[in-house]
């Protein structure tokens, strides 16, 4: 079995040199050891990082750390780690998934379902994800897998990967009511809303097969979808065609994970050698170098309050975001939301934020293009705003609603339900 990409990529610059000290900005989380963080999660004030058979979970912001039992014997690498009403969840590079009721102290199987990969590789997770009720697993083989925590077991989660040479799976990731997976070596990702049948394959390069390309990595923003590539970042506002194409101007990219604080989006790409942290508050339009490390490898990034924690190949680190915002001379971004869960019914809020004070509208666009329902349109001062939009014209379905203001649009994806 061969190991995820971002794995192999530490290993190799494990072998040609030991990590060196960190930029200044970086501390290392001294109760976590100088070993492989594989994975890294957080949630409100709650953090778990996966090693190489236990996981350290710390439930007062970083504070304090606990570290757990190990997982199960002969367990590696634990790929992905989820936290959801107490219940920790780790996902195994080779043994599947293993649940603990007690925060660690115990752990027992939760492979039920779990199966059907062609030599096993169900069980070779590469990422673990959360998401209302559901657990979702990307497997480095075997697609995606599904299971309900209220009741149910898994249960292989579409059937789009394996023909479309994309089994391998690299991350999974969900905004408003959508999925998004980043999958195979041909420029693919898949998106899947809720009640489709299976996955909808999206070509990043807006056109059809480009071998060799690999989406990395995945991640919404809030207004839109970034995706971090081997040869440099993409993003849509809806995680479908058109995608757009943002040259980072590093060559090849090993690994590229992204962690998000608000609208502000922050990256590690490693190409090889050298990882650099970057940021955009533009929906990752543009980037900004926050600082190079020279032989430093990260494999998950995750944002808790205003710092930034990095699971790297020595260990845990973490370092402040605070001072992080738009640079000086540039225009604060255009930001434009739905505010309230999706799908809607009868009625939309839609929240914006202007940067200086002048005239805005609010178009509401089907998927063909054409206009579906009324425009709104005024004048407001810099600052945040929400409106209220009547959605009783939209027969259910996915829309996307364009706010134009200062020579500017941002677009978001509205799915209305019956």
């Amino acid at each position: 079995m061969m190991p995820t990409l971002a794995r192999s990529c530490a290993v190799v610059l494990l072998l040609l040199l030991a990590t060196s000290p960190a930029a200044a900005q970086w501390t290392r989380v001294l109760d976590v050891p100088e070993a492989d963080m594989f994975s890294v999660w957080a949630k409100g004030d709650t953090i778990a990082a996966g090693s190489d058979s236990v996981v350290y979970v710390s439930t007062d912001a970083g504070a304090t750390w606990k570290t757990t039992a190990k997982v199960a014997a002969g367990v590696t690498s634990v790929q992905g780690v989820v936290v959801r009403n107490g219940r920790l969840y780790a996902g195994t590079y080779g043994q599947g998934v293993f649940v603990s009721q007690d925060l660690g102290d115990t752990w027992v199987a939760f492979n039920q379902g779990l199966a059907g990969g062609i030599f096993g590789t169900h069980n070779f997770l590469s990422d673990l994800m959360v998401d209302g009720e559901n657990l979702y697993a990307a497997t480095a083989g075997a697609g995606v897998y599904r299971r309900n925590l209220v009741a149910g077991n898994w249960a292989h989660f579409g059937e789009q990967f394996e023909p479309n040479q994309a089994s391998n799976t690299n991350g999974i990731a969900a905004g408003g009511s959508r999925l998004l997976v980043s999958a195979g070596f041909n420029g693919t990702v898949f998106f899947r809303d809720p009640g489709d049948a299976d996955w909808t394959l999206s070509w990043l390069d807006n056109t059809g097969i480009l071998p060799g390309l690999a989406a990395l990595s995945a991640i919404w923003t809030g207004a839109g979808w970034v995706v971090g590539s081997n040869i440099g970042v993409f993003t849509s506002p809806l995680g479908q065609e058109p995608w757009t194409f943002v040259d980072t101007g590093l060559g090849t990219i090993f690994s590229a994970p992204l962690a998000t604080r608000g609208r502000h989006v922050f990256a590690a790409f490693g190409t090889g050698a050298t990882t650099f942290i970057e940021h955009s508050d533009d929906d990752g339009a543009s980037w900004e170098l926050l600082e190079e490390q020279s032989f430093v490898f990260v494999y998950k990034l995750a944002v808790v309050g205003s710092d930034l924690y990095a699971g790297r190949a020595d260990g845990l680190w973490r370092r402040s975001t605070a001072n992080v915002s738009v640079p000086p001379g540039r225009t604060a971004p255009l930001r434009f939301a739905i505010a309230g869960p999706q799908p809607v019914r009868d009625e939309v809020r839609f929240r914006f934020e202007l940067p200086e004070a002048g005239s805005a509208a609010i178009e509401v666009f089907d998927v063909a293009g054409r206009r579906a329902a009324g425009r709104v349109e005024g004048s407001w001062p810099a600052g945040p705003h929400e409106v209220e939009f009547d959605a009783r014209a939209l027969a259910p379905g996915v829309y996307a609603a364009r706010l134009t203001a200062h020579g500017r649009q941002e677009i978001v994806r509205i799915v209305r339900a019956r």
